[in-house]
């Protein structure tokens, strides 16, 4: 069993949204975990107002380090920037956009055994701050006592990618650190990654709450296409890679490529109609 001596790595990627870094801060550093490393990365924000909140923390807090990156970064060269960073025995991003409960990492920690736990996540809920409405998020079933393959399924079944922002065991996330791919839904193709690996965890209580401050909640393509709006192909091939690396039977392996190929279609038969439905001139 993991002692609570055990230090937390929290990487925060932030740009240009002072409010959402203190709001972020302030969650973190309640934390009634206390051994935490917390590392902020500025990607580079056209104001100082985002520096200015970090400093304001660490001021007061000296478990916070700040790093301002100049010129910018990629996006997920930002997150992974942050990993790097990492020294704990476990990880987890934390987006300037969302909030937890104090309980949050104590409870996660506290949700790792000695076996083949590689991660913890809570259950969820969405925040839509525009509406001030929230929504539980569906959880997918991932029991320990299933195999790897039903696991899988199950998250096929039920995309959570939310659950990349888990405490997660740092040396077992070390490949996205290196990773130069970043493609639609590697939050998804990250976590399936991990099941194939081990067992996720995820608590009864609510403790995470992850903030969508936009009218609406919106999907950000990786980067431009020109027929379809999202790039599925990269996700299905990565994915394929996984089950093919997997240890499980011939069977299992077919039968979770066709639960995988229904999971790629009903993605697109979701997100085009509305890329197209963006791409149609508006008449005033």
């Amino acid at each position: 069993m993991n002692t609570p001596q055990a230090l937390v790595s929290v990487g925060i990627p932030t740009y240009n949204r002072p409010e959402g870094l203190r709001r972020t801060l302030e969650c973190i550093t309640a934390q009634t975990y206390s051994k935490l490393e917390i590392i902020v990365s500025d990607n580079g924000s056209p104001r100082t107002e985002t520096e200015l909140v970090a400093r304001e923390f660490m001021a007061r807090d000296a478990r916070i380090r700040f790093f301002r990156q100049q010129p910018a970064l990629s996006i997920s060269a930002n997150f992974q920037f942050v990993l790097k960073q990492a020294r704990g025995e476990f990880f987890m991003w934390a987006a300037d956009d969302d909030e937890w409960d104090p309980d949050f990492v104590r409870l996660c920690v506290a949700g790792f055994d000695a076996g083949n736990t590689v991660s913890v996540m809570s259950h969820m809920r969405t925040l839509y701050r525009v509406q001030g409405t929230q929504r539980a998020v569906d959880m997918p079933q991932l029991a320990a006592a299933r195999s790897t393959a039903q696991r899988m399924a199950a998250f096929l079944r039920c995309l959570t990618p939310g659950l990349f922002y888990g405490l997660h065991r740092r040396e077992q996330i070390l490949f996205f650190a290196t990773d130069p791919n970043w493609f639609d839904f590697y939050d998804c193709y990250f976590v399936l990654r991990l099941l194939s690996k081990g067992d996720i965890v995820i608590l009864d209580p609510v403790l995470y709450t992850a903030g969508v401050d936009a009218p609406t909640y919106q999907v950000k393509a990786a980067r431009r296409y020109r027929v379809l709006g999202l790039d599925y192909l990269n996700f299905f091939r990565s994915v394929s890679g996984l089950i093919t690396r997997a240890g499980m039977s011939l069977q299992e392996r077919l039968w979770l490529r066709a639960r995988l190929a229904l999971t790629v279609l009903r993605l697109l038969l979701w997100h085009e109609p509305r890329f197209l439905w963006q791409r149609v001139p508006r008449w005033h």
